[in-house]
């Protein structure tokens, strides 16, 4: 009684300090973004602008580990580590010469040998391409540990999220913030796990987000000042491989966002829960515009390649820099 008290008290207080934050004004949010995305003055070196990791990638599914690491890339992250299979990474090095690929997933020792590259990392996007073998979600849950342990920002999509889905305490007790991106379908596998949305928004841990893909893009989280949803920009194709640069640009952002926060005029309790909705805000809006752009041009045949050559331009309109 005494501990729902004090969790009670302090969501008040955290509702308080950082009221009218996401209050669905654009103009204020990209602001606040932009004050978090480092300058180009040529005072940083390498890594600094963001370590990103993607562990995903199996013998059937090599695009989307590829669009999730060249998106954080194109966003503006210096370095992306991808940790997939050995049958998918000879593939997925043949997209790209900047991607940096680990053939460690299905490694006998693949928990030890991967564990060691976390440390570098800035943030950690689960789940592109993984697929569903039961012996890759037993070292996913593993790793999933190890990043919890090491206090890591942790995005999950995908096939990733059916491993939450099925096993949802993987991702309690995290004090580094937790962002999950469901489509529709994976959703409604959520809300059927915690019987609706309203009791699944009350039973999200502190950290954790919810970023509900569609037509509208909407937020869900235990506390309703960070919440928004935005319908701005798009198209009605739905390619493979959106979601994918989604959450590669999510994690650039998260990393910039958590970083640079203290740089705003924002004054709040929480940095984490407030850093990850502005990196959602941020790469929602950022991906919807090339989806838009690229749409313009290819119309019905655009592909998610397409949109990634609009990632620079639609950057710029947005963020100024």
């Amino acid at each position: 009684m005494l501990l729902t008290k004090r969790i009670g008290n302090n969501l008040k207080t955290l509702t308080i300090h950082i009221r009218n934050i996401m209050d669905n004004s654009h103009s204020r949010q990209i602001k606040f973004i932009t004050d978090c995305i480092p300058k180009l003055d040529g005072a940083s070196h390498k890594g600094q602008a963001g370590r990103i990791g993607v562990v995903g990638g199996s013998l059937e599914y090599t695009g989307a580990p590829y669009f999730a690491g060249i998106s954080a890339l194109k966003v503006g992250a210096d370095l992306v580590h991808i940790f997939c299979t050995t049958a998918a990474a000879t593939v997925i090095k043949s997209y790209s010469p900047e991607l940096i690929v680990h053939p460690l997933l299905d490694s006998e020792n693949a928990v030890s040998e991967i564990s060691p590259w976390f440390k570098r990392l800035h943030a950690i996007v689960i789940g592109p391409g993984l697929g569903r073998a039961t012996e890759t979600f037993n070292i996913v849950s593993d790793l999933i540990k190890i990043i919890r342990e090491f206090k890591i920002p942790l995005v999950i999509d995908a096939d990733g999220l059916f491993l939450i889905t099925e096993n949802p305490e993987l991702i309690r007790d995290f004090s580094s913030p937790v962002i999950l991106t469901p489509n529709k379908i994976e959703f409604e596998r959520l809300n059927n796990k915690f019987n609706g949305s309203q009791k699944l928004s009350q039973q999200l841990e502190k950290n954790v987000i919810i970023l509900k893909k569609g037509s509208t893009d909407e937020i869900y989280s235990m506390n309703p000042a960070v919440v928004w949803s935005s319908s701005t920009g798009g198209s009605g194709r739905r390619c493979g491989g959106q979601g994918d640069i989604l959450s590669g640009s999510i994690a650039t952002f998260l990393n910039w966002t958590l970083q640079n926060i203290h740089k705003t005029e924002l004054k709040t309790d929480d940095n984490g829960l407030v850093a990850a909705s502005l990196a959602c805000y941020a790469a929602c809006q950022l991906v919807r515009r090339s989806n838009e752009k690229a749409f313009s041009v290819k119309g019905r045949s655009m592909l998610a390649t397409d949109m990634i050559e609009c990632i620079h331009e639609s950057f710029e309109e947005l963020f100024g820099h």
